[in-house]
């Protein structure tokens, strides 16, 4: 009698064990399928705000200094695409600086705020 209780809290430790390894799992899965989703969505509105950044409102044919000026702001929230905003924006700050017709020193100070905080936070 005393091995079939054996067998018997074996067969219990072997399904409980079985239930936490296909919990873990689950929970794996579903903590990395999250995570993609999260790259996805972020990438998307990157992309969407360098987009707001260097081209022009379609609806209306100009580019707003106030939504450059939020872009260039935003743009430190994305840590994973620092490398390549350090090179956008010296490219745009180099390029406007060279512009005599270019008339907003506020979107170079923010750019130069947005580059200060990037190299501290890289």
């Amino acid at each position: 009698m005393t091995q079939s209780l054996g067998w018997l809290s074996n067969t219990a430790l072997l399904t409980i064990l079985g239930s936490a390894v296909a919990f873990m799992v689950s929970t794996y899965q579903q903590v990395r399928q999250r995570r993609a989703e999260a790259e996805e969505r972020q990438f998307q509105a990157f992309h969407r705000l360098v987009a707001e950044l260097v081209a022009p409102d379609p609806a209306h044919g100009v580019t707003w200094i106030d939504r450059q000026a939020a872009v260039i702001f935003e743009l430190r929230h994305f840590e994973r695409y620092y490398e390549f905003i350090e090179r956008m924006l010296l490219g745009l700050r180099k390029k406007w600086s060279a512009d005599p017709n270019f008339q907003w020193p506020s979107l170079i100070e923010e750019i130069d705020l947005t580059l200060a905080h990037i190299r501290k936070n890289k």
